[in-house]
């Protein structure tokens, strides 16, 4: 799970710099600096308000999190591209979509 990315990104589309997204998501900066480097993981309590910023769904973040290349095996990973070939553009739509 990468869930950097992830936080990174909605910080990056909310065009806020680390300062600004912290205190937005309630947070310190220093707290969103080790998440986005990967150094610690958000607490579902985090999550959840991101989610509830964003007017989406904690699921959705986890689900953007999940690194298909990295978390499953050769033939596991062909599975999944096969049954979800858009998978992470249509989390992202999702995402950006349901506010």
């Amino acid at each position: 799970m990468n869930f950097g990315k992830v936080v990174r990104k909605l910080r990056e589309y909310s065009q806020k710099n680390q300062r600004n997204f912290a205190d937005y998501i309630g947070i310190s900066q220093t707290s969103l600096s080790f998440i986005e480097s990967g150094k610690t993981i958000p607490t579902n309590a985090t999550l959840d308000r991101i989610a509830r910023r964003f007017k989406t769904r904690r699921a959705l973040l986890v689900m953007a999190a999940f690194e298909v290349d990295k978390e499953l095996s050769a033939s596991k990973k062909n599975q999944f591209n096969n049954l979800l070939p858009n998978f992470e553009r249509e989390i992202w739509s999702l995402i950006f979509n349901s506010k």
